[in-house]
C-alpha cells in the first residue's frame, strides 16, 4: 500500500531506510527532516564558521543518502549518520589545515576509519552498481542546475577546486563562490532526494 508523506513522519528509522532503499523519495526527505537540525548541532562541536557547518551537514547527508545500502541495522540510524557527520568534519578541517599550510589536500578518511567504531561492510559488487548508480544521478543533477550553480558546483563537486581557486578562474569574490557553492549542494540534495515529477 502506497504510503503518504504524512504517515512517513510516524515510520521508524528503519522502516524508512527500507523505504528509501526501495527508491521510495520521500523516505529520505523525512530521514533529513529528522536529523538536520541534529546533525548541524552535532557539526558545530568541531567547527564554528555558519557557512562551514551548513556546507558539511548537506555533505553529511549527500554521503550517508549515497551509501544508504551499507547501513547496517545492528546500529542506531542516529549513531551512523552523526558519526559520517563528524568524519566529515573532521576531514573539512584536515583540509583547510592543509590548505592553511600548503599541505597536500588529500583527503584524511583512511586515518579516520580506525575511529569508526562501525566495523566496515564487506565488499558487495552491488553496491558498486549502486554507488555508481548515485554518482551519475549526482552529475546528472549537477547538469540541471543554473549556469552560474552548474559551473562552481562542478569545479568543486567534480574537480575538487577550492573557493580561492574558482573565485581566482572565475574573477568572482570568494564570499560569492561560498554562497553559490552552497545554494548548489542545497539544490543538489533536494534533486536527489525529490520524486522525478519535481525534478
Amino acid at each position: 500500500m502506497e504510503k503518504t508523506g504524512s504517515k512517513l513522519t510516524d515510520l521508524s528509522d528503519k522502516e524508512l531506510i527500507h523505504l528509501a532503499l526501495e527508491q521510495n523519495q520521500m523516505a529520505y526527505i523525512v530521514l533529513f527532516s529528522r536529523y538536520n537540525i541534529g546533525v548541524r548541532s552535532h557539526i558545530s562541536k568541531y567547527v564554528s564558521q555558519n557557512e562551514d557547518i551548513e556546507d558539511i551537514m548537506l555533505e553529511s547527508f549527500q554521503k550517508a543518502f549515497s551509501q544508504m545500502a551499507m547501513y547496517n541495522p545492528e546500529y542506531k540510524f542516529s549513531t551512523w549518520l552523526f558519526r559520517i557527520a563528524r568524519n566529515t568534519a573532521l576531514d573539512h578541517i584536515g583540509r583547510k589545515d592543509r590548505e592553511k599550510n600548503n599541505l597536500p589536500t588529500t583527503s584524511i578518511s583512511e586515518q579516520l576509519s580506525e575511529l569508526n567504531e562501525i566495523p566496515a561492510p564487506v565488499h558487495n559488487p552491488e553496491e558498486d552498481i549502486i554507488k555508481q548508480q548515485e554518482y551519475d544521478k549526482w552529475i546528472a543533477n549537477i547538469d540541471k542546475l543554473k549556469d552560474d550553480y552548474r559551473t562552481v558546483a562542478k569545479m568543486n563537486l567534480i574537480d575538487n577546486f577550492g573557493y580561492k581557486e574558482i573565485a581566482d578562474a572565475l574573477d568572482l569574490p570568494i564570499n560569492t563562490v561560498k554562497t553559490r557553492i552552497r545554494r548548489a549542494k542545497e539544490q543538489l540534495l533536494k534533486m536527489m532526494n525529490v520524486s522525478d515529477e519535481l525534478q
